[in-house]
């Protein structure tokens, strides 16, 4: 058994929901240590899918993702992600869509690694994990984008009716929904969004849903 594993035992941590692996697989690559990240990587993985529960089962896909060679991660990460969607757990997600963010990014594909590492980065932000949202901004920034830091005193920039609309559509509601509510126009309220994405910097209702959430937790 690798050393960290002969760490693990001597510390008794058995269950696969307590285990460090998959930080220490991460950690074991970026020193270099392959062959010990494979070994404790495949170990964890036998544990998780000896406990069959999505939380271990996607840190355990998302280790082998980071294992995988150049061009063969993605099956993994999607592994990873769709056993996350059902769990509770954002800072996984997170963690999963910044490690394959990361990864495109070092394969050069810069279009696709933003979108993995701006989801990444709405999580982090959404959570005040301000490390980890440091990290998403600079692993963007080296795919020649550049996050602007999320302030939630941008939001008082919106006019009322904005607000009104962003937030009732970060609610769920369609625009035909939200147009209906407000006795508004489906092109007034899309002229109206795109007046608060710019001012908000975001560009898709996912990240309004987590701005809106921002505002609701800063109050």
């Amino acid at each position: 058994m690798a050393g960290g594993g002969i760490l693990l035992l001597s510390r008794g941590i058995l269950d696969a929901d307590l285990s460090p692996v998959p930080e220490l697989t991460e950690i074991y690559l970026r020193l270099g240590r392959g062959p010990e990240a494979v070994k404790i990587a495949g170990e964890f993985e036998s544990d998780a899918v000896a406990k069959a529960q999505p939380w271990a089962l996607a840190r355990a896909a998302r280790c082998r993702a980071l294992l995988a060679a150049d061009g063969e991660s993605d099956r993994h990460f999607e592994t990873a992600l769709a056993l996350h969607g059902l769990t509770a757990d954002a800072f996984e997600t997170g963690r999963t869509q910044l490690a394959y963010g990361a990864r495109l990014r070092r394969e050069r594909q810069r279009v696709r690694a933003r979108e993995r590492l701006r989801a990444a980065l709405d999580v982090f932000d959404h959570l005040g994990a301000e490390p980890w949202s440091e990290m998403a901004r600079a692993e963007l920034a080296a795919t020649g984008e550049t996050a602007r830091r999320r302030d939630v005193t941008t939001l008082n920039d919106l006019t009322p009716q904005e607000l009104q609309i962003a937030l009732s559509l970060a609610e769920g509601r369609t625009t035909r929904e939200t147009a209906a509510a407000l006795f508004l126009s489906p092109k007034t309220i899309e002229y109206h969004l795109r007046s608060v994405y710019r001012k908000l910097s975001i560009g898709a209702r996912s990240e309004l849903k987590a701005a809106m959430a921002g505002l609701h937790s800063s109050r």
